[in-house]
């Protein structure tokens, strides 16, 4: 068995998968998509706090998922941490993998309620889920469809900061060409609908 499958059977039966919808494919096109994120872009900078004290368990409960992520695939790998660019896409992600190693990015990891080593835990689950196990390219697009993918596999309560932390970086990313200088823990329910309104075809956002 190879690495990547032993992962993947490893997230597999630890996480079931749940229901959340692809993308509607005529609705998922880069002119609307791109504009989409331009008005999450808009409202992040609009908000001037670092966190939202009310939505910070949607924070503790990611983070509690990442790290069972983390202690689900830990025995396959030798992870080490460094400050440079490690990977230009997925299949380098995946051929680290197959030799059983991964290299975190250890840059830009100030977080208002995460430590340094805490986001570096959810970096090793986004690398692994959508990057590695469903090869989802670093674009806008890759982004927003590595936000489905940790969806079905991370509890209810994380889906906020899910949002923020994967499709609000990407969104400021893809629309202004750096990422923000702060990390904030906000959260944008209205947009996160508008989203799945716009995007998902009629039931898709269900979540078992």
């Amino acid at each position: 068995m190879t690495v990547l499958n032993a992962l993947r059977e490893r997230i597999e039966s630890h996480f079931p998968s749940t229901a959340y919808a692809d993308p509607s494919p005529h609705a998922f096109q880069p002119a609307p998509l791109l504009a989409f994120a331009t008005r999450v872009t808009n409202a992040y900078a609009a908000d001037a706090r670092l966190v939202d004290t009310d939505a910070a368990g949607s924070w503790r409960a990611l983070l509690t998922h990442a790290i069972e992520v983390y202690e689900a695939v830990r025995p396959c790998l030798d992870i080490t941490y460094s400050t440079r660019t490690v990977y230009s896409g997925p299949e380098d992600i995946v051929a680290d993998l197959e030799r059983g190693r991964l290299e975190i990015n250890t840059e830009h990891c100030e977080h208002p309620l995460w430590t340094p080593e805490e986001n570096c835990i959810f970096r090793i689950a986004h690398d692994i889920i959508p990057h590695a196990l469903h090869l989802r390219p670093f674009s806008l697009e890759g982004e927003v469809l590595a936000f489905h993918d940790h969806v079905r596999k991370a509890p209810p309560e994380a889906r906020l900061a899910l949002f923020t932390e994967i499709f609000g970086y990407a969104a400021i990313r893809y629309s202004t060409g750096v990422y923000p200088e702060a990390q904030k823990c906000i959260v944008f329910p209205e947009l996160l609908a508008e989203y799945e309104a716009a995007f998902l075809p009629p039931g898709g956002s269900a979540q078992a």
